[in-house]
């Protein structure tokens, strides 16, 4: 008499294969959605020389070297005055009325100070900070004419 073994029902084999594919499946979108997401990020630095103006004015051209978009809608940039309080000058627009920095790009933008600025209290070369509202900073110094 011969002795039959048993075996696993195709079924079963099938159903194992598909359950494999889907974790393995599941794992790469994981790695992909978490790597994507932590690699975009701004990586703004000033071009040039900013100037601010006896009129309130202040000058500046941004780069964005990162793989996100830049807002800079409720931006503002802090300077140091000589007595090293702070002068705000909030985000007055940018050349061709853009809001927002695309990665790769550059961007002139224009920001004014509040009533009573006085350009004698600004020390050439005086320390300022741009901040935006997704809380990107970057610092540099601003000249006079």
């Amino acid at each position: 008499m011969t002795r039959r073994r048993a075996a696993i029902p195709p079924i079963v084999t099938v159903i194992i294969i598909i359950a494999s594919v889907v974790a393995a499946a599941l794992v790469a979108y994981f790695l992909y959605a978490s790597t994507a997401r932590g690699t975009r990020a701004t990586l703004v630095s000033v071009v040039g020389q900013p100037t601010v103006y006896a009129n309130g004015s202040l000058y500046v051209t941004l780069k964005n070297d990162g793989t996100a978009p830049l807002g800079l809608t409720g931006s503002l940039i802090v300077v140091g005055d000589v007595n090293k309080n702070p002068v705000t000058f909030t985000f007055a627009g940018c050349l061709g009325g853009a809001t927002s920095l695309d990665p790769g790009r550059s961007l002139s933008c224009k920001y004014s100070a509040g009533a009573g600025f006085n350009l004698g209290n600004i020390p050439d070369g005086a320390l300022a900070t741009l901040q935006t509202a997704d809380g990107t900073q970057v610092s540099f110094a601003v000249a006079k004419p």
